[in-house]
């Protein structure tokens, strides 16, 4: 019986057929081998978070990950958050895959982040990413998450290119609209704020709540006209606190993180939304007390001087 291998690039073609010619011809040199190969896009993997759980289904076979018994990382350097959740993704279900040192790959993006995060099992806002092509298909024909939801850029931060999507058509116009940029897409989970928890050495140590401007807009972000205000840690509860400390525990940036939470006003679950590696203290709201944090932070863990 043959064994089904998936052999990834970063793109479904080239435009010169390189990809198409390599697979070709090992295609035909594992006929006579006990090995059956598929091609698989790194960029139009379907990558679905619902309930905290993760799964991914390779666009061009249909399959989901764990079915194949071995998974081969051809060229992925053009598509390497994508490459790293396909990694966790095998890992997490014993499926052999190489090379190993995908793993190790630092999450740079939203789609890196979110697929390290649901790896780990941290409450995440249901979520669904794909390439522009992808989502415009699988939205038309079996929406994965319902309208209205939100939709951010990978790269995005500070609120920019972050929609409230209300249809498919308004969903297909920004896509068009924004041909240079990848986005998640996220359920929307309707809130009367968020909060940034601004992590120190494990632990989150301040607390911003940060309330839209207006109803008009569905942005809590400082930056975009919201208000923020200082609350005491114990505002929120203590497994949101925890959920916290453990994402950024998980991305490597528990030195000092700002971890962006929302607890949603039908249900009362808390959800991790971002976790930022840099977040800016010298704008928006409370900057002093922010930054009487950071050099208190830094003044604890500094070595001290020495007499020579």
């Amino acid at each position: 019986m043959k064994k089904d291998a998936l052999v990834f690039f970063s793109y479904r073609s080239h435009k010169f057929g390189y990809i198409e010619m390599l697979f070709d011809r090992l295609q035909q040199r594992a006929e006579q081998t006990d090995l059956r190969l598929h091609r698989g896009s790194l960029k139009d993997l379907h990558i679905a978070i619902r309930d905290d759980r993760m799964s991914i289904i390779e666009s061009l076979t249909g399959r989901d990950l764990s079915t194949f018994a071995l998974i081969y990382f051809e060229l992925w350097y053009k598509s390497p958050q994508q490459a790293l959740a396909a990694a966790l993704f095998a890992e997490r279900h014993k499926v052999p895959f190489f090379s190993k040192e995908l793993l190790s790959t630092i999450p740079l993006t939203k789609v890196g982040e979110l697929a390290k995060l649901a790896d780990n099992g941290v409450p995440l806002p249901n979520s669904f990413i794909s390439s522009a092509r992808e989502l415009k298909k699988v939205f038309k024909k079996s929406p994965p998450i319902d309208f209205p939801l939100i939709m951010k850029a990978a790269d995005g931060y500070g609120g920019k290119n972050n929609f409230l999507v209300r249809d498919y058509d308004q969903l297909v116009r920004l896509l068009e609209e924004n041909k240079q940029l990848d986005f998640v897409i996220q359920e929307f989970i309707e809130n009367d704020c968020d909060y940034r928890c601004l992590v120190f050495g494990g632990k989150v140590q301040l607390v911003l709540q940060r309330t839209r401007a207006s109803k008009e807009t569905h942005l809590n972000n400082t930056s975009q006209g919201a208000e923020g205000r200082m609350v005491p840690v114990e505002t929120l509860p203590p497994e949101a606190i925890a959920s916290a400390e453990r994402a950024a525990s998980v991305l490597g940036r528990e030195a000092f993180a700002g971890v962006d939470l929302l607890i949603g006003s039908q249900t009362g679950k808390h959800y991790i939304l971002e976790v930022n590696q840099t977040p800016q203290i010298e704008i928006g709201a409370e900057v002093e007390q922010k930054m009487d944090a950071l050099l208190s932070y830094m003044s604890q863990i500094a070595k001290e001087p020495t007499n020579e």
